[in-house]
């Protein structure tokens, strides 16, 4: 059985955590298989990528059961993998359908947006077992979140329900079945896979960059991109279909 699951909804790509034995929790074959499915997916015909899990649990974090031989390098894989997440060419939505704890949820934590089953669990529990979040967690909740409400949940190691997650700005929107949150993150993912991906991608870029630049070269950052996305065949198509008052046809892809 193969710990990873490829399919495809419309024009969304399905990555699925598959191992259900264990909630789906990250072991090394599994991080071993995350950048051969991305390659794939990286180049096919898909606008956007839904990463969720088999059965009962989104991911419960790393299988304790099946430590690393290496746990620093353990880390550092997947932070390469949060990298690769962040950076990828097309939006990604997390369908956290059921337990979303430590590293299951900083995997999600890397995704674009995240959406939740309503019985949804979300939590980062390492301080319970004297540990702390080392695959993204400190670095990326306090930017979804604030870092207050970041601190009380890595300090405490509490878990908060989905209704919790949603008010806090963790999750996009809910739904009310485990079974409807890929398609559920599909019919999300629709608001945004019919623009190009072009502009889509200089956005995600000039966020995430930005938010690591002092002011003066953030907006240098962002000219610099709005130069390239200017000078695209899209922004070209998008003004002319403006001005014709046509749908656009994308050549992104």
């Amino acid at each position: 059985m193969s710990v990873l699951k490829h399919d495809c909804l419309g024009k969304c790509a399905i990555l699925t955590l598959n191992r259900p034995d264990s909630l789906n929790a990250i072991n090394t074959d599994m991080l071993d298989h995350f950048d051969t499915y991305l390659d794939t997916i990286e180049k096919d015909s898909s606008r956007a990528l839904i990463i969720t899990g088999t059965g009962r649990g989104f991911c419960p974090g790393t299988d304790l059961k099946q430590p690393p031989d290496d746990p620093t390098a353990r880390i550092q894989r997947a932070h390469a993998l949060i990298r690769r997440l962040i950076e990828f060419p097309k939006l990604s939505v997390a369908a956290i359908n059921g337990l979303a704890l430590g590293g299951g949820l900083e995997l999600a934590l890397g995704c674009t947006f995240r959406i939740a089953a309503r019985e949804a669990t979300l939590g980062l529990p390492e301080i319970k077992i004297g540990l702390m979040p080392a695959y993204g967690g400190t670095v990326l909740l306090p930017r979804i979140v604030g870092e207050q409400r970041a601190l009380d949940m890595m300090l405490s190691g509490d878990a908060i329900n989905a209704e919790t997650a949603l008010e806090i700005g963790l999750v996009s929107s809910l739904c009310d079945h485990p079974d409807e949150a890929i398609q559920h993150a599909h019919d999300f993912a629709q608001r945004f896979i019919r623009h190009s991906l072009i502009p889509q991608q200089a956005i995600r870029q000039a966020i995430h960059k930005g938010s690591e630049l002092p002011l003066t070269a953030a907006l240098a950052h962002e000219s610099h991109i709005m130069d390239a996305v200017a000078a695209s065949e899209d922004c070209a198509e998008g003004v002319m279909s403006f001005i014709q008052r046509r749908k656009p046809v994308w050549k992104d892809c």
